[in-house]
């Protein structure tokens, strides 16, 4: 079922998986600048179970895709990773992270949904069990929100504007939602452009009304990119090199300490055998 629809179902997995595997690293690297022993401890929390959400996609992908070991994670570079663009620009301050942590989540969240009821039981269990973990990330968000002061509040309203046309983007166009595979197979219970809808309603009119925000025509995905239709963002963009050694060191000793690999990752980093991806390296 799923080898039918194999290159598809890959791409959209790794948006998700790459996407919390992005947002992960930024709980940890923001976990010291927390404002209080609650909110380190808050980020510890979330980003475990963002990077336990990857890799529990990418081992659900080497086992019903037959990839090699590991390969997800250590066999490719930032030119192949599917991460929501949105994450590759640091926080500039304390509201910005706020928001786009916000936002991220909500995305991740509503993608995730359009598997809720796939006819592969495997798939439909994942997003049952990591909703159960978002919906505590969701709570603890909400809390920092009403908690923020005016001029985070400022510093929100602010960051809105660049990094949510940015997200609204990554869920693409109702033509691509409506030739959809994965949903006319049932491997996907619900349309892309529903789970868009959704994350409008549940998650940016949360956000406008918490920073008393109505102007929601200024705020738009309108602008023109070459897109990548497989990774979701603009074609080119890969994470930047600071985010990507964070990520995946690559000093000698950190290698050294790694889990031995069943494969040479080396030798298999093109999952789709397609030329555009050659193209995009």
């Amino acid at each position: 079922m799923l080898e039918q629809n194999r290159d598809e179902f890959i791409a959209e997995m790794l948006c998700i998986a790459d996407t919390d595997w992005v947002l992960g690293h930024w709980y940890i690297k923001v976990m010291l600048n927390g404002r209080s022993l609650t909110d380190c401890t808050a980020f510890a929390g979330m980003a475990q179970d963002s990077l336990g959400h990857t890799r529990a996609l990418f081992r659900f992908l080497e086992d019903e895709m037959d990839l090699p070991e590991h390969q997800l994670e250590f066999g490719r570079g930032p030119s192949q990773i599917h991460d929501l663009e949105m994450l590759s620009a640091p926080p500039e301050n304390w509201g910005d992270f706020l928001v786009t942590t916000f936002i991220a989540e909500g995305a991740i969240w509503q993608m995730l949904n359009t598997f809720r009821a796939s006819i592969h039981p495997g798939v439909a269990g994942m997003v049952t069990h990591f909703g159960k973990e978002l919906y505590f990330h969701r709570l603890g968000l909400e809390g920092w929100l009403k908690s923020a002061t005016d001029e985070t509040k400022q510093d929100m309203r602010e960051a809105m504007q660049t990094r949510l046309p940015v997200a609204l983007r990554w869920f693409d166009d109702q033509a691509r939602s409506d030739s959809d595979n994965l949903l006319s197979s049932g491997i996907r219970s619900s349309s892309v452009a529903e789970a868009k809808t959704a994350f409008i309603e549940a998650t940016v009119s949360k956000l406008m009304a918490a920073l008393d925000m109505d102007d929601t025509a200024s705020i738009s995905s309108n602008e023109q990119v070459e897109w990548d239709t497989q990774k979701r963002k603009t074609r080119g963009n890969e994470l930047p090199a600071t985010l990507w050694e964070f990520m995946i060191p690559t000093d000698e000793d950190t290698v050294l300490l790694r889990r031995p690999l069943a494969v040479s990752v080396d030798d298999n980093l093109d999952l789709f055998d397609r030329a555009e991806y050659a193209q995009d390296d």
